[in-house]
């Protein structure tokens, strides 16, 4: 949702701008905000001029390639079009979401296409707070399949592969520390041990869009330390990362998000969808 609320602040400050409509005004606004945009173009549709000055705007066209969202975040293209939007510039606050809504008149909405490579993927998954986030998942569906609440996985290494047919691979290095009493129970040595236990993992599964809004993981395999892994988990593993895919749960931020078209090749991700911001009452 940042990058919703990015794009949002940069046409919405066209209400700051004396009812003069410049569409270098939204660019200036979006550039200033992200670390880098390699290319963009706006185009803004409006009449009269006058209008923006009461945060009335007929239609608006942005499209970025290369944007740098955060040092570990780029977006390799993204293209809105936005339907009439109409707000509030007294009430006009960039500060969130909520704070972008308490502003709107009307409902604001309009489609949006993303496309993601496979190298900036990795390099998103691989910053340290994706990293934890994905850790602290695996180690609750370890924990929840072994029954154990004493194993705990320090996640070394994640590397994903887009494949065609709306494939993933995923490839992932685990370590648990094991002590002298779990590696050989016969031992008279009960000092800790400096030895661990390690988890190499290959999974391979598909992607599925439900009812618009959901992003299924189905047809899972996979593979650790060269062994097949139990349906049962691998299964649990899809289902639990899937239900963090769920569009729906941002309705209850009063944001209504329909995925279009989902399109994986060898090299990149493409994603269309439209995207619906309802109203706030203060």
């Amino acid at each position: 949702m940042e990058v919703l609320t990015i794009i949002l602040s940069g046409l919405l400050s066209l209400a700051a701008s004396g009812g003069i409509v410049v569409d270098s005004v939204v660019a200036s606004k979006i550039r200033s905000q992200v670390i880098g945009v390699e290319e963009q173009k706006v185009r803004i549709d409006n009449s009269p001029n006058y209008s923006v000055a009461q945060g009335k705007l007929q239609k608006v066209r942005i499209a970025t390639r290369g944007t740098r969202i955060k040092p570990n975040l780029r977006i390799e293209a993204l293209e809105l079009e936005t339907d009439p939007l109409d707000l509030d510039p007294a009430k006009l606050n960039l500060n969130g979401i909520d704070e972008l809504r308490l502003s709107l008149n009307k409902p604001f909405q309009g489609a949006v296409r993303l496309v993601l490579t496979e190298e900036d993927l990795n390099q998103a998954l691989r910053s340290p707070q994706v990293l934890a986030q994905i850790q602290k998942a695996l180690n609750r569906l370890i924990v929840s399949k072994a029954g154990s609440t004493n194993i705990a996985y320090q996640l070394l290494d994640l590397n994903l592969e887009l494949r065609p047919n709306n494939r993933l691979g995923v490839k992932l290095k685990l370590v648990r520390p094991v002590s002298n009493f779990e590696s050989n129970s016969d031992s008279q040595d009960s000092r800790p041990s400096s030895r661990s236990r390690e988890l190499n993992m290959a999974l391979e599964l598909g992607i599925q869009v439900a009812e618009g809004n959901k992003i299924s993981l189905i047809d899972p395999e996979g593979m650790v330390n060269g062994r097949p892994m139990s349906p049962r988990l691998l299964n649990g593993f899809a289902v639990g990362v899937g239900d963090r895919l769920n569009l729906g749960l941002l309705e209850q931020d009063g944001i209504l998000a329909r995925i279009l078209q989902l399109e994986i090749d060898e090299d990149k991700i493409e994603l269309a969808s439209f995207l619906k911001l309802e109203t706030k009452n203060p």
